[in-house]
């Protein structure tokens, strides 16, 4: 009874000490410098102008195998979009306004995680795909009308780039992140808005 106890004991000290190697994980910080777009199915829109859109936040990362991982962490993401659109009144009369819209959310991203072998010593590529959960911080509107805003929006999130090992135990990311928010933003009017961003962004894991 002993040595099946032993045996058994032995197996699952191997056991965790095999999984502790495989099961990692990294934590770092994340930030980058891209460009929003506005989408809408306004037929009164005229123009939508791109803005700039910014992000930084912690970020973790849970490896369930040695090239596979689940991504989650905050980012706080602002950004800033325009429009041309137009209103006739009773008279037939067309008249031509500009907004101006500035947006601060906290994003939860849900990420899989896939990367490749490393090459070159200290290199791999990786990508990332999955939901976000953003929940509006700030609202800052220029305009005539005001919209009716989402407290809590829903993107899908896409990431591509590479990872450099660097000062033995730590990583460099090099990423380009694209976030489209599928969920309504906001309405007027019974009009949808939406919004997306790609961003370029730099992480440092440790």
């Amino acid at each position: 009874m002993k040595k099946k106890f032993y045996i058994l004991l032995l197996a699952m000290i191997v056991s965790f000490a095999a999984n502790a190697q495989r099961f990692e994980y990294q934590l770092g910080l994340k930030g980058g410098l891209g460009a929003s777009f506005l989408s809408t199915n306004a037929e009164n829109v005229t123009a939508k102008d791109p803005g700039l859109c910014y992000k930084f936040g912690f970020t973790g990362i849970k490896y369930f195998g040695e090239n596979y991982g689940f991504t989650t962490g905050f980012t706080i993401m602002g950004s800033n979009m325009g429009y041309k659109y137009t209103v006739t009144d009773t008279l037939n009369v067309t008249s031509t306004y500009s907004r101006t819209i500035s947006n601060t959310y906290l994003q939860i991203p849900l990420l899989l995680k896939m990367k490749t072998e490393t090459f070159a010593d200290k290199f791999c590529v990786f990508g990332e795909i999955g939901y976000g959960l953003n929940i509006m911080a700030s609202n800052n509107e220029r305009g005539d009308d005001k919209h009716t805003y989402r407290k809590l929006c829903s993107s899908f999130l896409l990431h591509l780039g590479v990872e450099m090992e660097v000062m033995t135990h730590s990583t460099l990311q090099l990423m380009v992140a694209y976030d489209n928010n599928f969920s309504k933003m906001m309405s007027l009017n019974n009009d949808k808005f939406s919004m997306s961003n790609l961003c370029f962004e730099v992480g440092f894991l440790f």
